[in-house]
């Protein structure tokens, strides 16, 4: 995980439904001030549901209250960054692109997202990040970011580096 201090965080689709998934939202909201994304992510969560994935609801709801600030994408910006729109999919272009704007952080968990974050000096972090982050700051208990994160591996194919959070804390974790 990239440090990602306090800088607002922007989240692409990936990210944003492992957290819907688990029922996670209010945890999220709850533990950072400034959570953004951006419209193609929010078209992306629509899509989903309408392809009946409805564990995205929660996603949905949460973007259309405002809890997630929706900040669109300037198209000068768009064809500043044309190879990387070949290298992602349209969500986490505009999410990296936001991100890149404004010096936050990107929330992805796509390998090629984290790679063009890490070419532009784009602080990345990613769903494991984010859980690791709440472990260590007291705002998240352990067994409870591992059941988060066994939901996402098991009931949502998500892949992950890592097969519990405790693996993924620092070292000097107590």
């Amino acid at each position: 995980m990239s440090e990602i201090g306090s800088r607002a965080l922007v989240f692409d689709s990936t990210a944003l439904s492992n957290f819907a998934s688990s029922n996670a939202l209010d945890w999220l909201t709850d533990a950072f001030d400034e959570l953004y994304t951006v419209p193609a992510v929010e078209d992306e969560i629509a899509q989903g549901i309408a392809a009946g994935h409805t564990f995205l609801r929660p996603a949905q709801v949460a973007l259309q209250a405002g809890e997630f600030q929706i900040v669109s994408i300037d198209s000068a910006l768009r064809t500043r960054f044309e190879s990387e729109a070949n290298r992602l999919d349209r969500g986490e272009f505009e999410a990296y692109l936001l991100a890149w704007e404004k010096g936050w952080a990107l929330v992805t968990d796509d390998a090629a997202g984290r790679r063009v974050a890490n070419e532009h000096d784009v602080a990345v972090t990613g769903s494991i990040g984010l859980l690791v982050r709440g472990v260590v700051s007291d705002d998240l208990s352990l067994a409870r970011a591992n059941k988060w994160l066994t939901m996402w591996t098991t009931e949502r194919g998500y892949f992950a580096p890592v097969d519990s959070v405790d693996e993924a804390l620092p070292d000097d974790y107590e």
